[in-house]
C-alpha cells in the first residue's frame, strides 16, 4: 500500500441502466477519459459477485469506494439493503440497517463518509425518519473500524426544499442542495451539527445538471433552456459564503466537430442544444479537467483547458435513459478513482 499512489481525480464514471424498463437486472457503462480504455471495454458492467436477486445499483461515490444498495418492495413497506463497495478490488461489505432496538426506521438517505488522507477507515450517515412521511428526522453513524451503528440525539424538522438523495461528501462535512429555497443545510462531520449554507439563488429546481465535488470544491449547474448557448458552472467559496462563477462554457464550439449536438427545434422554430451533462472528470496533469455530456450517440468531454470538446465513445441511449438524466441525473452517473483500501 506504501508504493501505491492515489490519482488525484476521477478519470472515469458508471452509468446505470436496466435491460428494460420493467426488468431488475442493473448493469453499467463503464466511461473513461482514456479513449483506447474504452473501445477494450465495450461491455456492459454489473456487480453480479455480490450475487443480490434484485440487483445492485450504486447510490454514491466516494473517493474511490462505491455506497451501494438493491431493494425489494412489497405492498406496504420497502426493504433495502446496502453495500459498500470496492470496484477496484472487487470486494465487498453488507452494511446492517441503523435499526434502534424495537424502532421501525424509515431510511431518508445514507451517506458514505471516506476520506483516504485521513483514515482508511469510512463511515455512513444515515437520515432517519421517525415516521413514515413524518417531518421530524434523526440521524445515525455507522463506522468500518466497529462495524456499528451510533444513534445520535440530534434531530431537526425536515425542509422540504432539500434534496436529501443527492449527499455529497467533502472536507468533513456532508451538504445537500436545496431547491426554491435560498438555504439549504450540511452536516458537520466533525462538530457533528447541521449548519446553513446558502444556495446560489431562490430559483433553482429540482432539475440540477450537476451537484458534486470536483478537485476539492463544491460545484453546481442548473438546468437551463434548451435554446442558451452558454450555461455556467458554480463553486462554493471554502468559508461556504457564498456562490460564484467557475466556468461559463460556450456549447456552440462543439458544434463544428458534433453537428448532431445542434438542431431546429420542432415546434418552436428556434435551434436548440441536444446534450445532457454526465459529470466531471479530470486527468493526472493539474489544470486537466473537463466536462462530460452525451450527444445523439455519443459521450463527449469538454476541456476547461483546450476548450475544445472530444469524443470519448459511442453510447446509444433509450427514451428512459433519457429521463434518469433529466429528472435525477445522481443517480444514474457515479464518477470513480481507482483505490486500493478495504471495505
Amino acid at each position: 500500500m506504501r508504493d501505491w499512489i492515489a490519482p488525484k481525480s476521477p478519470s472515469a464514471f458508471y452509468y446505470r441502466r436496466y435491460n428494460s424498463v420493467t426488468s431488475h437486472t442493473i448493469k453499467f457503462n463503464h466511461v473513461s477519459l482514456n479513449v483506447l480504455e474504452n473501445k477494450k471495454k465495450k461491455k456492459l458492467r454489473s456487480f453480479s459477485f455480490i450475487n443480490d436477486p434484485e440487483g445492485v445499483k450504486i447510490c454514491q461515490s466516494c473517493n474511490g469506494l462505491l455506497l451501494c444498495s438493491s431493494s425489494c418492495y412489497s405492498l406496504d413497506y420497502v426493504d433495502t439493503k446496502y453495500y459498500v463497495l470496492n470496484p477496484t478490488t472487487k470486494k465487498y461489505s453488507i452494511i446492517p440497517r441503523p435499526v434502534n432496538g424495537d424502532e421501525r426506521n424509515f431510511v431518508v438517505s445514507m451517506t458514505l463518509i471516506f476520506d483516504p488522507s485521513v483514515s482508511p477507515d469510512y463511515k455512513i450517515l444515515a437520515v432517519r425518519a421517525r415516521q413514515w412521511r413524518g417531518v421530524d428526522f434523526c440521524v445515525a453513524l455507522y463506522s468500518s473500524s466497529t462495524r456499528t451503528w451510533v444513534f445520535s440525539g440530534l434531530s431537526f424538522t425536515y425542509l422540504s426544499s432539500i434534496i436529501f438523495e443527492n449527499g455529497v461528501f467533502l472536507d468533513g462535512k456532508i451538504y445537500w442542495p436545496s431547491c426554491l429555497f435560498e438555504i439549504s443545510i450540511y452536516y458537520d462531520c466533525i462538530g457533528h451539527r447541521f449548519v446553513p449554507y446558502p444556495m446560489p439563488h431562490g430559483r433553482l429546481t429540482k432539475e440540477l445538471l450537476h451537484f458534486g465535488e470536483f478537485g476539492g470544491h463544491l460545484q453546481l449547474v442548473e438546468f437551463h433552456d434548451d435554446c442558451i448557448r452558454y450555461f455556467q458552472v458554480l463553486e462554493l467559496k471554502a468559508d461556504c459564503s457564498k456562490w460564484f462563477v467557475k466556468h461559463r462554457i460556450d456549447l456552440h464550439l462543439g458544434v463544428v466537430d458534433f453537428p448532431e449536438m445542434y438542431s431546429k427545434h420542432p415546434g418552436r422554430g428556434c435551434m436548440t442544444y441536444n446534450y445532457n451533462m454526465l459529470c466531471f472528470l479530470g486527468g493526472d496533469d493539474e489544470g486537466d479537467s473537463c466536462l462530460v455530456f452525451y450527444v445523439p450517440g455519443k459521450v463527449i468531454a469538454y476541456s476547461f483547458k483546450d476548450k475544445i470538446f472530444k469524443k470519448l465513445c459511442d453510447l446509444k441511449l433509450r427514451p428512459c435513459d433519457f429521463d434518469s438524466l433529466r429528472l435525477s441525473p445522481w443517480f444514474a452517473v457515479h464518477s470513480c478513482v481507482e483505490t486500493i483500501y478495504n471495505v
